[in-house]
């Protein structure tokens, strides 16, 4: 891999993610469509169906980094974007910024920090020479980056053996579990936290993080979403001893909980919903199980065997876990955004508007409030039966909530697959090597 200093990065536009516009060939104007529109489970069946017969030359390499950016291979995606960057920088045009961006972020995964902070350092300095506006995100990872490697680097221990940690439904039903909290100790202190596959990264409150005496690393332009996005600030906790796994130097984003609604935020304070533990920290392990039955999480020793429909999931762009279901109703995939944080599952409002011919004579029944980071969000609602399958499982549901208007969290995918949904199974693996989702 050739070292960043070597890179004579032309940065021409700087928008976040416009991809090619494919030229000629059917197969090219196919995959450049897919990567355009961040279809990325059809970008990976076009390339292994079709990719042989693309013309145009560049395409091959970007679809490989694509690929492995997004199904978990970061040292394939880093040696693509290597290659990419020494010989295609004319072609990517203004998809560089963004193929650095998710370089480092691979660099990272994979525990070289030192390399993330560069890769950023040399994406900020070149929109600087070529005189385009500063982007505040990527100042701010470059500077999280750096104080990561300063401080040791994210690790873990684990003990070579199966583990089983409890946790707990907050309303103490598996039936209505609104969200499921785990125990940590965070630099010696007990802390209850949310155990959440939708949250991208670690978030904490300023409470807490003023009650372990954290300091702060000024990176201002990192935003975390939640109802609301919201600009967080970045500390690193010297360590987090979950069960018999220890982490050190742990990153987690710092921000306001409150959401400036005085029910919701006397129903968190009720809560103590003050500290979330994202897919950060899940995805090291390599593979997960919840045992909704007997309310422990797995971890377990060797990974299971793979499914042959792997894999059924992908990380999108925002670190989110995209899983593939199938639709009886449209007859076609659809995307789950895969969300334990949810107390509440439901059909998007981007859904419905694909499918509306489907629903001529459906109109609003009723309207779903919820809260979280950042604010409070309505939804006028009307409720259809769903019949999906995951993996090999078939599901019925009788009656599940469609947004007509507004949305259900993140419209860009067809549904919000939330913890109410995952609790009606038994147990749910999650395989981060092979990105698979596994339901029985």
């Amino acid at each position: 891999m050739s070292k960043i200093r070597y890179w004579k990065i032309m940065v021409v536009f700087c928008l976040f993610f416009p991809m090619m516009k494919a030229q000629a060939q059917s197969v090219d104007e196919r995959i450049g469509h897919a990567m355009d529109n961040q279809l990325w489970f059809q970008l990976r069946e076009l390339y292994q169906e079709e990719g042989e017969q693309l013309q145009t030359p560049f395409m091959r390499p970007l679809s490989e980094f694509f690929i492995a950016h997004f199904f978990n291979e970061p040292d394939s995606a880093l040696h693509y974007g290597d290659y990419l960057l020494e010989h295609y920088q004319d072609e990517l045009g203004g998809s560089l910024p963004s193929l650095m961006y998710f370089m480092a972020d691979d660099a990272a995964r994979m525990g070289m920090f030192s390399y993330a902070a560069d890769i950023m350092h040399a994406l900020n300095e070149a929109l600087q020479t070529a005189g385009l506006p500063s982007n505040p995100i990527f100042e701010g990872f470059e500077r999280q980056y750096a104080a990561l490697h300063a401080a040791g680097g994210f690790t873990l221990e684990k003990p070579e053996k199966t583990l089983r940690i409890p946790f707990r439904y907050y309303s103490g039903k598996r039936t209505d579990p609104v969200m499921i909290f785990t125990t940590a100790l965070l630099n010696g202190k007990t802390i209850d936290c949310n155990y959440d596959t939708g949250a991208g990264v670690n978030v904490m409150s300023h409470q807490v993080a003023d009650e372990l005496g954290l300091t702060y690393v000024d990176s201002a332009g990192i935003s975390v979403d939640g109802v609301n996005s919201q600009t967080s600030l970045f500390a690193i906790v010297d360590s987090v001893v979950w069960g018999e796994i220890v982490y050190r130097n742990v990153p987690f984003q710092v921000v306001d909980f409150s959401t400036g609604h005085e029910e919701a935020d006397a129903k968190l304070e009720e809560m103590k919903f003050q500290c979330v533990l994202g897919s950060q920290l899940m995805m090291p392990l390599d593979e997960i199980c919840f045992d909704f039955k007997d309310c422990e999480i797995i971890v377990p020793h060797q990974p299971s065997v793979q499914p042959a429909y792997a894999p059924n999931m992908y990380r999108s762009a925002s670190n989110m876990f995209i899983v593939s279901l199938y639709d009886e109703r449209t007859e076609k995939e659809m995307y789950a955004l895969w969300d334990t944080g949810a107390a509440y599952s439901g059909l998007s409002n981007g859904y419905y508007e694909k499918n509306k011919r489907l629903f001529a004579d459906i109109v609003p029944t009723d309207s779903l409030r919820y809260a979280g980071i950042g604010g409070v969000g309505y939804i006028k609602t009307a409720y259809v039966p769903l019949q999906y399958r995951v993996g090999t499982e078939v599901v019925g549901c009788d009656s599940i909530a469609i947004a007509l208007q507004g949305d259900i969290q993140a419209s860009e995918y067809d549904m919000l697959f939330g913890l109410p949904t995952m609790t009606s199974f038994d147990k749910m693996t999650i395989n981060f090597q092979n990105m698979w989702v596994m339901m029985e």
